[in-house]
């Protein structure tokens, strides 16, 4: 099961109608069937399930970070950098409050730019909660 939706029955793992399993080169992984979900091999790879939901259950953690997040960012200098940020958080907690969900697209952009530590926002203690929050729920995908 996957999202609250069953998996399609896999092919019989031997006999006539089994999957052919490629063979992997050298430090690699064969995948014979595969039904949604990522794969990746080595030190440094990362594997992006893009087959996921486009929304996730939020939880109240992250709405809190987030909020808590949105009150310090008066602490820094007012720029269009900030001001977008605030904005994306603040539409980040709408849509946890109206619906309990939150777009993954949206805690991506977020945690790819506070979590960059290009940007004065990174700095703040409660832009790293938002950063671990959004990880932990989109399950270290990069």
């Amino acid at each position: 099961m996957r999202d609250g939706r069953s998996a399609p029955a896999l092919p019989p793992a031997d006999g006539p109608e089994a999957p052919a399993v490629p063979t992997s080169a050298a430090g690699g992984i064969s995948i014979g069937v595969m039904t949604g979900g990522a794969a990746a091999a080595g030190a440094d790879a990362r594997a992006l399930d893009a087959s996921t939901q486009p929304a996730l259950d939020a939880p109240p953690e992250l709405r809190a970070a987030l909020g808590t997040l949105r009150q310090h960012l008066p602490l820094l200098t007012a720029t269009d950098e900030t001001s977008e940020i605030d904005a994306r958080l603040a539409d980040a907690e709408e849509e946890i409050d109206d619906t309990g969900r939150v777009r993954r697209d949206r805690l991506q952009w977020l945690r790819d730019r506070l979590d960059l530590g290009a940007t004065a926002v990174a700095g703040l203690a409660s832009a790293t909660a938002v950063v671990q929050q959004i990880t932990q729920l989109l399950g270290g995908q990069g």
